[in-house]
C-alpha cells in the first residue's frame, strides 16, 4: 500500500516489457535475414553470344550461332580501321537484321539463327573492306563480338 491507502498493481509491467523485447528481436532477425538474402541474388550479367563473321568487300555478316538473345535497339557495329572508328547503329539504313530465311526481319531481338548485315558504304560513302579492320558488335553493357577482317578478302 502507498501513503493514501491505494494498492499499486505492478504485475503487467513485466509481460509488456517482454513483448516489446520479442518484437525488437523479431525485427532485428528479419532485417538481418533479408540483408543476408540480398547478397545471394545474382548480379546483372552481360549477354553471351556465339557469332560467326563473314564478309565481302562491301558488307559484313554476323550470324547468331548460339547463346543469349540481345535487344535489337541495344546493338551497334563498330568498325575500326587505321585508328578511325565507324559506328553503325541498329536504327541506321546500313544495319539490316535478317531471319533464318535471309529475309529482312522486323524482330526486336537478335536471336539464334538471325544474321546482321552491315553495309558501311551506305552510311560512309566509298567505304570498302581492305582487310585488317576490326569489327565489333556492341550492346549497351559490353562488347558481344570482336573480330578482324582477314587481309585476303
Amino acid at each position: 500500500m502507498n501513503a493514501k491507502g491505494y494498492h499499486l498493481d505492478e504485475s503487467a509491467v513485466s509481460p509488456v516489457i517482454g513483448e516489446m523485447l520479442m518484437i525488437v528481436l523479431a525485427l532485428l532477425l528479419v532485417s538481418l535475414f533479408s540483408m543476408t538474402l540480398l547478397d545471394f541474388l545474382p548480379s546483372e550479367r552481360s549477354p553471351w553470344v556465339d557469332i560467326k563473321m563473314n564478309n565481302s568487300g562491301e558488307d559484313v555478316r554476323l550470324w547468331h550461332q548460339g547463346g543469349d538473345w540481345v535487344k535489337r535497339s541495344d546493338l551497334q557495329v563498330v568498325i575500326i580501321r587505321n585508328k578511325q572508328t565507324y559506328t553503325i547503329r541498329s536504327s541506321d539504313d546500313a544495319f539490316e537484321l535478317r531471319d533464318l530465311n535471309d529475309k529482312l526481319s522486323n524482330s526486336n531481338s537478335f536471336d539464334l539463327g538471325d544474321r546482321i548485315v552491315v553495309q558501311p558504304a551506305i552510311k560512309f560513302p566509298g567505304f570498302t573492306f581492305d582487310g585488317g579492320e576490326t569489327v565489333r558488335l556492341v550492346s549497351k553493357r559490353s562488347v558481344v563480338f570482336s573480330g578482324v577482317i582477314p587481309p585476303d578478302s
